[in-house]
């Protein structure tokens, strides 16, 4: 695509943004089920409530995990931005993509004009995965403490 904005390329761009928005959810679904068959294997049965250092290090590994996830869709996006040559390096667009999908906003970094949505469109997504792992996290720190059954996530 180049750097006018016709009807057929703001098609073709949200087409990007539907296809790069899929990739991201079912990465997320893929990385939490991962997550939570390890998480479920390591606490069941099992009641961490007085055991404040290993629920520390376990909710602390579950973080990491869940950050490693939010990692691989920005380097989704990021890979998209080099491949469409809307950002022309890729250390570029991973940061780019990294301030974008948790909406700090990139500083010092642009991207092409024609690419604009996109970008929007990955700060509309980036957030409500963080959501969704937040509520994953919150199930099952939940669940270590005694608590309730899985359920969502």
């Amino acid at each position: 695509m180049d750097g006018t904005i016709g009807s057929g390329a703001m098609l073709a761009v949200a087409m990007v943004c539907i296809v790069l928005a899929m990739l991201t959810v079912c990465t997320h679904a893929i990385g939490l089920a991962i997550i939570r068959r390890r998480l479920s294997h390591r606490i069941s049965g099992k009641v961490y409530a007085d055991h404040v250092f290993v629920e520390a290090v376990i909710i602390s590994a579950t973080v990491l995990s869940l950050s490693l996830v939010h990692l691989a869709e920005v380097c989704i996006w990021a890979g998209a931005y080099v491949l469409l040559d809307a950002i022309g390096d890729p250390r570029d667009a991973i940061y780019y993509s990294l301030s974008t999908y948790t909406t700090l906003g990139p500083d010092g970094v642009s991207i092409k004009r024609a690419f604009r949505a996109v970008a929007g469109f990955e700060s509309l997504i980036g957030p409500m995965m963080v959501a969704w792992s937040t509520a994953f996290l919150v199930e099952f720190v939940v669940r270590m403490r005694g608590g309730g059954a899985a359920g969502a996530g």
